[in-house]
């Protein structure tokens, strides 16, 4: 019987590359990105000259090649998309206060 590891949930965690929280979140904001402009049928260039960056950024964005792109870009790209952030920070489980802040970004 092969051995395995159990998966963290990250798999860039799991692959030990650095800022793997990082990589993960923008590739959650990449992947809804792409399924927004998938669902409204939008060409590369359509998409490209929507969100307003060139066709050579729309293609490392469908790709899944994110290094170029900051968290604050991908909220931007999903605005541009008619879409809001919602960010809620909360306490860590274990954490005696209870206390939640969300922050819309429009």
């Amino acid at each position: 019987m092969a051995d395995y590891t159990r998966s963290s949930g990250n798999v860039f965690k799991d692959l030990g590359l650095p800022s793997s929280d990082e990589r993960l979140a923008k590739a959650k904001l990449a992947y809804k990105i792409n399924r927004l402009i998938a669902d409204q049928g939008m060409s590369k260039k359509k998409a490209a000259d929507s969100l307003g960056i060139s066709r050579s950024k729309m293609t490392e964005l469908r790709n899944g090649r994110l290094k170029d792109f900051t968290i604050d870009c991908l909220f931007s790209l999903l605005g541009k998309l008619d879409h809001h952030i919602e960010i809620r920070v909360r306490p860590k489980l274990g954490h005696k206060t209870e206390e939640t802040i969300a922050v819309a970004l429009i």
